[in-house]
C-alpha cells in the first residue's frame, strides 16, 4: 500500500525549508566592491603553494582566465607591463580557471608572463568567485577589499592605472 499521503507532503515540506534556509550558506557571488576578496590557495607552474592573503599590504590585481579567451590573452600581456617587484607596482596574480597546467605554461611563456599564474584544476576558486564570464579581473587594495571590477572585457588599462594610484597614495 505504500506511505500516507500526508507523510508525503511532509517530507516535501520539511525537504523544501531545508533547501531554502540552505541556500544563502552554499550560494556565492562575485565579490562586489568594498567585500574583502575570498581567501584560496593553489599552485603555481612550479607547484608551490600561493594564498591570496599572503599578498596583504600589497596592492594586489588578480585576474582570471583561460586559454581560449581572447580578451583574457590581451589582459594578461596588458598586466604583463605592471607587475614588477619596484615598490609602487601591484603584484599581479593570474588564476587559470581550465585546470591544464601545460596549456596555462604554454599561454604564460607565449607572452611572457613572470608574475604568478596559479592553476585551478577543481575550479574550486572560479566557483567562489563566481567565475562565469572570462575575462575577470579584480583590484584589490592592501586590505585585500575589492576596488573595481572588470567582466568579460579586456581590462580598461587607463582605469587600471588610475585604480592603482590611488590605492598607492592612501
Amino acid at each position: 500500500m505504500g506511505l500516507p499521503v500526508w507523510l508525503h507532503v511532509v517530507a516535501l515540506a520539511i525537504a523544501v525549508l531545508a533547501g531554502i534556509f540552505a541556500f544563502p550558506l552554499v550560494s556565492h557571488g562575485a565579490p562586489a566592491r568594498g567585500d574583502v576578496a575570498p581567501d584560496f590557495a593553489l599552485k603555481d607552474l612550479s607547484g608551490a603553494n600561493q594564498r591570496l592573503s599572503e599578498f596583504r599590504g600589497d596592492i594586489v590585481v588578480l585576474t582570471f582566465w583561460a586559454s581560449w579567451c581572447g580578451p583574457c590573452r590581451e589582459t594578461l600581456a596588458d598586466l604583463r607591463a605592471m607587475d614588477g617587484d619596484e615598490t609602487d607596482r601591484p603584484v599581479v596574480i593570474s588564476v587559470n580557471i581550465e585546470g591544464d597546467p601545460d596549456r596555462a605554461v604554454s599561454v604564460a611563456r607565449a607572452l611572457g608572463i613572470g608574475y604568478a599564474t596559479l592553476i585551478d584544476d577543481r575550479q574550486s576558486v572560479g566557483r567562489l568567485y563566481d567565475v562565469s564570464r572570462l575575462p575577470l579581473t579584480l583590484l584589490l587594495d592592501r586590505d585585500g577589499v575589492v576596488r573595481d571590477t572588470w567582466v568579460r572585457d579586456r581590462v580598461a588599462k587607463d582605469e587600471l592605472i588610475a585604480g592603482i594610484r590611488e590605492l598607492q597614495r592612501q
